[in-house]
């Protein structure tokens, strides 16, 4: 296929869409075949910028384009282009709003092409998931093409597959640094559920934790987590009779680890929510209520002790695999975003993306004024309220990015007693959004916001009505303001980037402060006087060594995330070989392309006994059924030790060992050992077969329901430090050398994944 040509394409699209379509073969036509169904179908002529965005996608790059450019339409033509190719094409956005909005967009262009499309939400029935994939073009969202990838591991007969042989084929992500770099790192969990037991162990750890006293525990600003002090460490030991850091007690130090966090590091209305007796997680990135995700371990229960929640079921995780890992399952890959730069190392390292930049089809005419550093949150506030004040007096609508719901209720109340009504959109009303963006653009509005990246809304000037335009344009367009520094620079960019769209005007400013999380977290105060100067306190700080100091700090907190992600692909690597090759063994056993021969090579004489008197037929069926639920059952177990593992491997440190490389032999040990149990388990069922007399009375134990959720995720354990070890230097990561493919091994698991 040849290159295209922009004057031939605008030459082309003058003819009709079905001449075109007859020679789509030539990039140009199919081009051409585009641009004219997007201007018949939705009433818009596609910018040259907006072709050169879809060659791009077409050929795997990440694009940065700003918001309001259009990406929308250059991934229908990338995605023709893919189907053109005899491929089936997954555009992954965000959430199910712009799922069900950019297909329903969309959709008159594929119908003028001839491209059939679906599109998949939450609440997507499975009859209809299955028919949705099997269209050439499926708006979806990562997440949940990503459980209908695990839910895939746990069907049980062809007709439950919902995705189907090859369709993880192409993929184009949309908010592609949301997805592919802020929750690379964030596991997919399918679980089944079952009655919950008290766990005592970790009610009595809760009840330990009240006792604490200051002293007792610290708080590492470092890394977000809660140590045991020395005397919080003999008072643990004195009260379980246990030496705390023994082999016997890392169930028990995991649980009080556990209650630790959720009682000294969480906090209500900034990490979480508690809403309708559910525990909701504030998502750090976009700032909403995170549905169906989880803390790791027993932290969701420790966290559920705090508020006295008691749940009825709890789940027994079946199957788990990366955010990062499932992208990286597609065979051709690319996304597009309005920030790009800042994660290109991330992009090219995990995904092998590489960065193009398509220039805006009208130049930029946003201010974005410098960054204002305050000396404390107090005088920081004043001056973001006197410029929201100073703004709103003029008729220019405001944006405020606040950080955390706590911050922006908190804004909205002073505002408030200033005569100001602002909206507030956080994760206690996600639902209404649209309403409250709707207006984010009318003249004098003010719009409180927890973080805005993947909202994935256009705010227009005047309203989406533009009654009021010319007047805000008049003003100086949309303000946005951000009430801190973020850890990235592109979460400053996202959120200026909601002004000046399409060369509107508009405006932008950074507030921040010394006492803000990040500059506590890398010690900036240090480098201001002990005694507070009045400059200091009553006027921005202008001196050139501290703001030199605010903008690489940044830059340091951007180095330790992508630390943190290269630590965790370490990590998980080994348990993502071992998944991957259960799945495949036990996709073959469900779609019937391997028949297991386990009893026939291994209990002859039993098998032919059942035979005799069941038949072969009804006798292979049940084998079948046995070795996938014996799997199921298996890698539940491997899930539940490898997640204990990690909660003590820093300790394996004390010994001069590497976390990292103890956590992947000890896990391939366990994998395995897993023959063993696999063969007990399907040598009894054979039995019991027998001793039944019926094989009808047969019955497989499975969960009463079966659920999907997100969980939080790092690699801690693999830096973190006993407490005897806190001044010495971490942990070396596992080398390249250690990334080798396990030996294969004879016997059961060695069939099993021939």
């Amino acid at each position: 296929m040849i290159n295209y040509d922009i004057t031939k394409i605008r030459e082309l699209a003058k003819k009709p869409i079905k001449e075109l379509l007859e020679t789509a073969g030539d990039m140009n036509y199919a081009f051409a075949a585009c641009c004219n169904a997007c201007q018949a179908g939705i009433g818009l002529v596609p910018f040259d910028e907006q072709i050169t965005a879809a060659w791009a996608l077409y050929n795997g790059k990440v694009i940065e384009m700003n918001t309001g450019e259009g990406k929308t339409i250059s991934a229908v033509f990338a995605a023709f282009l893919h189907v053109l190719g005899g491929h089936n094409v997954h555009i992954l956005t965000y959430n199910d709003y712009l799922v069900k909005r950019d297909y329903n967009w969309m959709k008159p262009i594929y119908d003028l092409l001839g491209v059939d499309t679906g599109y998949i939400t939450e609440s997507t029935t499975p009859d209809d998931r299955r028919k949705a994939y099997k269209c050439s073009v499926v708006y979806n969202t990562a997440k949940e093409c990503g459980f209908d990838f695990l839910r895939d591991f746990i069907a049980d007969k062809p007709e439950d597959v919902l995705l189907g042989h090859g369709a993880l084929d192409c993929a184009i992500v949309d908010e592609a640094d949301s997805i592919l770099i802020d929750e690379a790192r964030i596991p997919l969990i399918i679980a089944g559920s079952v009655p919950a037991q008290v766990d005592d162990e970790l009610v009595r750890a809760f009840n330990f934790i009240k006792t604490l006293g200051e002293k007792d525990y610290g708080i590492s600003d470092e890394d977000d987590t809660a140590y045991f002090t020395d005397k919080g460490i003999g008072k643990a030991e004195d009260y379980f009779d246990v030496d705390l850091y023994s082999d016997e007690s890392r169930s028990l130090l995991s649980d009080l680890n556990d209650c630790l966090t959720a009682c000294f590091v969480l906090t209500e209305d900034v990490d979480y929510i508690v809403k309708d007796n559910e525990i909701l997680i504030i998502d750090a990135f976009t700032g909403r209520a995170a549905k169906n995700r989880r803390y790791p371990g027993e932290l969701q229960g420790a966290v559920e002790l705090k508020h006295g929640i008691k749940t009825e079921k709890r789940g027994v995780i079946m199957g788990s695999v990366a955010l990062q890992y499932f992208m990286r399952q597609y065979k051709h890959l690319s996304g597009m975003t309005g920030t790009v730069y800042p994660s290109e190392e991330e992009f090219e390292l995990l995904y092998d993306l590489k960065p193009e930049t398509i220039p805006p089809n009208k130049p930029s005419c946003r201010t974005d004024h410098p960054m204002q550093v305050h000396y404390d949150s107090e005088t920081k506030y004043a001056a973001i309220k006197r410029e929201i004040i100073r703004a709103h007096m003029k008729g220019q609508p405001v944006l405020v990015g606040a950080e955390s719901i706590e911050e922006s209720e908190m804004l909205a109340a002073e505002l408030h007693d200033s005569g100001i009504k602002a909206a507030v959109l956080n994760a206690k009303n996600d639902e209404a959004e649209a309403g409250i963006i709707k207006n984010a653009g009318v003249k004098g509005s003010v719009t409180i916001s927890t973080n805005m990246a993947g909202r994935g809304v256009d705010i227009l000037l005047g309203g989406s009505d533009g009654k009021t335009k010319d007047e805000v344009i008049e003003a100086g367009g949309l303000y946005v303001i951000s009430t801190s520094m973020r850890e990235s620079s592109r979460i400053n960019r996202q959120l200026r980037g909601r002004a000046g769209r399409q060369g509107d005007v508009g405006e932008s400013r950074v507030f921040t402060a010394l006492d803000d999380d990040i500059m506590v977290k890398y010690e900036l105060l240090k480098l201001v006087p002990k005694h507070r100067h009045p400059a200091y306190t009553e006027a921005l700080i202008t001196d050139s060594i501290i703001l030199r100091e605010v903008e690489r700090i940044q830059r340091i907190s951007e180095g330790d995330r992508l630390e943190e992600r290269k630590r965790l692909l370490k990590f998980s690597a080994i348990s993502e070989k071992h998944r991957d090759a259960v799945f495949k063994a036990r996709k073959k056993f469900v779609t019937g392309e391997s028949e297991p021969v386990f009893w026939q090579d291994n209990s002859a004489v039993e098998y032919d006994e059942a035979v005799s008197r069941y038949g072969r037929e009804a006798v292979n069926a049940l084998q079948c059924e046995v070795i996938i639920a014996v799997l199921n059952e298996a890698w539940s177990d491997y899930l539940t030790y490898t997640s204990e593992l990690r909660e003590g491997i820093h300790l394996t440190s004390v010994g001069g060992k590497s976390p990292a490389e103890e956590f992947n032999i000890t896990s391939q040990k366990y994998y395995e050992d897993m023959e063993e149990q696999v063969t007990a388990e399907m040598a009894d069922a054979l039995t019991r077969l027998l001793e039944l007399g019926d094989i009808n009375k047969y019955i497989i134990t499975k969960p009463d329901s079966v659920y999907t959720y997100l969980q939080n995720e790092s690699a801690d354990e693999l830096v973190k430090k006993p407490i005897m070890l806190q001044a010495v230097e971490g942990a070396r990561l596992i080398g390249e050398e250690d990334d080798e493919e396990p030996p294969a091994k004879k016997g059961f698991w060695g069939w099993l994944f021939s």
